[in-house]
């Protein structure tokens, strides 16, 4: 199970004033009538200088063997979420149903492991990628994937989600 955490207001102003790529990319969304492109959204994380220090003094990691999804801020248009990974945590195998989601890789090594469904339903592997510190993995809403920690370090993904993330399916492995 996911550790959920949002940020106080006075915790997210303290961060917004001490990490200016999360100050730009907040300001950047908030002034959005609508959708950002995942491709826009995608170059927008890659080019965010995001101070870890200051990130860190933030967010918290679950202590039950989960991820934790700290949320910075969620409006109608968007949802942005430091999402932290203990080693060898990973999420079930989902979509986003109606939701766009890029992630830049702020600290640690990522693994996304890209699923087809079969005949029965099921999800079977396909490819796996690797994302180092700097880079940006942007899903589409049919993409069905899952997103793991497999190192034996900590790992920290900034995500922002198109509209906020309000459903998304989760699927069995074949």
């Amino acid at each position: 199970m996911v550790a959920v955490v949002s940020l106080s207001e006075d915790n997210r102003e303290d961060l917004i004033g001490s990490c200016k790529g999360i100050s730009e990319l907040i300001h950047w969304l908030d002034a959005l009538n609508n959708r950002p492109g995942l491709q826009e959204l995608g170059t927008r994380l890659e080019s965010s200088s995001i101070n870890l220090a200051s990130l860190k003094k933030f967010i918290g990691y679950d202590e039950t063997g989960s991820y934790q999804r700290n949320i910075i801020k969620k409006t109608e248009h968007y949802e942005m979420v430091a999402i932290t990974w203990r080693p060898g945590c990973d999420t079930p195998i989902h979509n986003h149903q109606g939701s766009d989601c890029a992630f830049l890789i702020v600290e640690g090594v990522c693994t996304e492991t890209i699923y087809a469904l079969n005949d029965e339903g099921k999800a079977s592997p396909e490819m796996q990628r690797e994302y180092v510190v700097g880079g940006v993995c942007a899903a589409d809403e049919p993409d069905i994937h899952r997103i793991s920690n497999d190192t034996d370090s900590n790992l920290i993904n900034l995500h922002v989600y198109s509209p906020p993330l309000r459903n998304f399916k989760t699927f069995e492995s074949a």
